[in-house]
């Protein structure tokens, strides 16, 4: 079994607040939080914490360009991306600016046949039909389309999130909240798209839609703090009652039922209208979020659960292909993990790099080929910035943009062989060697006696939980066992009981990590999570394991 290690996350000297346990204090230390006043606000999120919008640069000029288009009857057209976060940023856009008496249309790109963000041919076609042309969730490394689009007469007006190039395009407006001074810089692509339905509608019009951008905000992996806690915290309460037929079919569909959390938008719902994008025609999502038709809604929730399903497994035969292609005990030496494959379907290549970014620690890009071009998918671990790496490879790409730990690019077919070498070299002179060792972090140590369900009602504060606001783990070390044995239909699963340091007796188990009853261990370091387990009317604590290392 692979020794992981374990890294603490939390600060020995952290202050208390006001009212709490120490020990939770430490947790909002390790999270930013240094005041009272802090701690508050971050318990108890509140669409007051919203910022101006027009503090966004750029949305000024972004609602002027808008009114003037509705006043004059101009057709603007929405242009967003093929992913959850596109999808719901253009559905956010499309109600808002209908409410507002808009002539729309509005363009998602086929992710098999354009690729990400703008391109050439879409362009002339909207020039065609539309007067405005405003991207979500894409459009800041389109200059060379936005300047065509400016050739053909159209106002264009960009919104993203993504990482911005040096040279901007010369669009009527980039708005990107990693531009200028905005008070925070996290929101996904769906987010700016609520910020400009607030600079248009306010409050009011924010409240009908914070039940999208929360499902994009966590789709997305962006941090949940600021203003995206505020969103889906939130929109987590909207959804649980929402009257949209497009989400209520999506959750019957799913069998998602409330109390909803942050890991139902991560694992149910955002799969979901992904798989729309990644196997098919990702306008689905769109006519699902804005129908006002049940049963539309529900045969629509139908085909994208049938998709996701293919989706699931499809990708688990992709992510086996890529791994017969590595040589397995060279890895230890590597670096970065690139594989390809001949029309691999471009939707699941994304979700085949993070299977091998997760097994391998490593950095890692999945190629789908087409005759002399491949374009690809990567992921990184935390320390790396893949953006980074493939700027320091740009003169061997033909296109290539992101975020530090999740990217996409294109790259002729016969520059393969060389983008490995010098990603090998780039990645591997990034940051010190333990970055590539697999590693978790933790919370604190505390004596499992510790929990009850009062303690853990504490920890249920943190929600929603996710990126930037991990769910809280903790270490066990030196935990004697006491019994072990392997549970589930295929015994996949780890049943076992120890005991802690001052003899509490700690009942756990940990979900695929069967093979450990094999090794009869006597004495284990865990990373597990506190949880309440009630059967036959007796609730008791569990410990969830997350982590094991044998010793």
């Amino acid at each position: 079994m692979t020794h992981t290690r374990f890294i603490p996350r939390c600060h020995e000297d952290a202050p208390s607040f006001n009212g709490m346990p120490a020990w939770f204090s430490s947790l909002l230390y390790a999270r930013g939080i240094q005041s009272d006043e802090e701690a508050q606000c971050f318990l108890n999120p509140s669409l007051r914490d919203l910022h101006d919008p027009f503090l966004l640069p750029g949305m000024a000029e972004t609602v002027a360009l808008l009114r003037k288009a509705v006043a004059e009857e101009q057709t603007v057209l929405v242009y967003g991306d093929y992913d959850a976060d596109g999808v719901c940023a253009a559905s956010i856009l499309l109600e808002t600016l209908h409410e507002e008496g808009a002539k729309l249309a509005y363009r998602i790109p086929s992710r098999h046949t354009e690729g990400y963000g703008l391109n050439t041919d879409a362009v002339r076609e909207i020039a065609q039909k539309a007067q405005v042309l405003i991207t979500v969730d894409c459009g800041v490394s389109n200059a060379e389309e936005v300047a065509l689009a400016k050739e053909l007469g159209l106002t264009v007006i960009v919104t993203d999130h993504h990482q911005p190039p040096e040279v901007l395009p010369k669009a009527d407006v980039v708005m990107d909240p990693l531009l200028g001074d905005y008070p925070f810089r996290g929101l996904c692509g769906a987010g700016v798209a609520l910020k400009i339905c607030q600079a248009l509608q306010g409050m009011a019009g924010v409240e009908k839609r914070l039940d999208l951008a929360a499902i994009a905000t966590v789709a997305d992996v962006v941090p949940l703090q600021d203003e995206n806690r505020v969103i889906v915290r939130e929109g987590l309460r909207r959804i649980e009652t929402t009257s949209r037929p497009g989400l209520k079919a999506m959750l019957d569909a799913s069998a998602t039922q409330p109390p909803l959390s942050a890991d139902d938008l991560a694992f149910r719902l955002g799969p979901r209208l992904n798989a729309a994008g990644r196997l098919g025609d990702a306008r689905l999502g769109v006519h699902l979020l804005l129908t006002s038709d049940p049963a539309k809604a529900s045969n629509i929730a139908a085909m994208l659960e049938e998709a996701n399903r293919t989706r699931q497994r499809f990708e688990r035969e992709m992510t086996a292909q890529a791994v017969t292609q590595l040589d397995l005990p060279t890895l230890a030496d590597s670096h970065v993990v690139l594989v390809s494959g001949e029309d691999w379907n471009p939707g699941l290549i994304g979700l085949t790099a993070g299977r091998l970014c997760e097994r391998f620690h490593l950095p890692a890009i999945a190629l789908s080929t087409h005759g002399d071009t491949a374009v690809g998918s990567c992921r990184s671990i935390p320390g790396v910035s893949i953006y980074k790496a493939l700027q320091a490879c740009e003169d061997l790409l033909e296109r290539y943009g992101g975020h530090e730990q999740a990217a996409g690019l294109t790259v002729k077919t016969e520059n393969i062989p060389l983008l490995r070498e010098r990603l090998e070299s780039v990645i591997s002179s990034a940051a010190p060697e333990e970055t590539f060792l697999p590693a978790m972090d933790y919370d604190l140590i505390v004596p499992f006696r510790t929990w009850n369900p009062d303690s853990i009602a504490w920890l249920s504060r943190l929600e929603p939980t996710g990126c930037g606001n991990p769910p809280p783990l903790f270490l066990l070390q030196g935990a004697e066992v006491q019994a072990i044995r392997r549970v589930g239909k295929d015994g996949s699963h780890l049943k076992f009981t120890v005991l802690d340091e001052d003899l509490s007796i700690v009942e756990a188990i940990a979900f695929g990590a069967g093979d450990a009853a094999d090794e009869s261990p006597r004495t284990l370091d865990l990373l597990y999570r506190p949880t309440l387990n009630s059967f036959r009317g007796h609730t008791a604590v569990e410990a969830q394991v997350e982590a094991l290392n044998i010793i």
